[in-house]
């Protein structure tokens, strides 16, 4: 499952009141029309008959086929009385129809047994909320990443140069866009631009899974040893499976060989499947090498872009203006 359950259950809430609204809407203009034209049901009722009429004929009648074709001439004439009805009262011919939010699916989310566009795009707008409440998603954007920022000229010039990397990598951003491993010290924007890629991305109709590593491992460690309200396997599902991964501060969670694990099946998995994962840290390859193990950062080497931030640490900068 690429989404969470509560954004899951969210998106299908807000399906069914889409729907019951639409049905409720038909309902009402139905009613308030009859009152007005009571003559529309003796019209609609002889079209039903005739339906029924049409099914009957083809067992107990002589000559079906003439039966049929009078029976159509009939719902022809009984069709167009309705149409002229409406076009008297100045209204479209489905005017009574039911006006669901989306035709193609009629507001239940899946179309011709495959999941609609309207719920994928309803699931990534409210996975985008969802990540906005829990992070600075909406004050992290790439126009509020000021690198002029950088006291040190070659800071200043290596941030601006990070800085275009990530947007040309949010804007050309698909399943087989690079990884990326951006290292550095504490403040130096890893997670603005982290969280602005995301933005952009989540824009574009990919679905993004953010969130520090110490919340991941401890939500994968709940689940695992039964610790959750989750079953076994959602949280693993969700950062295996989602379209764009981001892992925030790597290395500050509290390493144990479970964690370790966890971190290495993510990586080699999504590896192998081709998705895209974005990890910030604290620490470069060599320091994450002493921390974890050599099949981790060997991966992260060989697969991983590197983008080392430099320079001093911008909130403490910002905080003096």
């Amino acid at each position: 499952m690429k989404y969470s359950q509560k954004t899951v259950n969210a998106a299908q809430a807000v399906l069914r009141s889409r729907r019951e609204a639409a049905l409720s809407e038909a309902d009402k203009r139905r009613a308030e029309f009859l009152k007005e034209h009571p003559e529309l049901e003796e019209i609609e009722a002889a079209m039903s008959q005739i339906a029924l009429n049409s099914i009957k004929a083809i067992d107990g009648c002589d000559d079906p086929k003439k039966y049929i074709d009078s029976l159509k001439q009939k719902s022809l004439s009984y069709r167009k009385a309705r149409e002229d009805l409406f076009k008297s009262c100045g209204l479209e011919p489905d005017w009574l129809d039911v006006h669901y939010h989306c035709p193609k699916c009629q507001d239940t989310g899946y179309a011709g047994g495959v999941v609609c566009d309207c719920y994928t795009a309803l699931l990534n707008k409210l996975s985008y909320e969802e990540l906005a409440k829990k992070s600075s998603l909406k004050i992290s954007s790439f126009d509020d990443f000021d690198a002029s920022v950088y006291s040190d000229p070659e800071a200043c010039e290596q941030m601006k140069d990070i800085l275009l990397f990530c947007k040309k990598y949010a804007e050309k951003f698909s399943l087989s866009s690079k990884s990326l491993y951006m290292y550095g010290e504490t403040g130096l924007g890893k997670t603005h631009l982290s969280l602005a890629i995301a933005g952009e991305v989540i824009k574009k109709g990919f679905n993004v899974v953010y969130g520090s590593a110490h919340n991941f491992f401890n939500a994968l460690e709940r689940e695992h040893f039964g610790r959750s309200d989750e079953p076994d396997g959602t949280t693993e599902s969700r950062l295996l499976g989602c379209d764009l991964l981001i892992i925030d501060d790597l290395g500050a969670e509290f390493i144990t060989s479970f964690s370790i694990a966890q971190l290495y099946n993510i990586i080699d998995s999504r590896l192998a499947e081709g998705l895209p994962t974005i990890i910030n840290s604290n620490l470069s390859l060599d320091e994450l090498d002493t921390k974890y193990n050599n099949r981790i950062t060997s991966r992260l080497m060989c697969s991983y872009f590197q983008l080392p931030c430099i320079g001093n640490d911008v909130r403490q900068i910002k905080a003096q203006y």
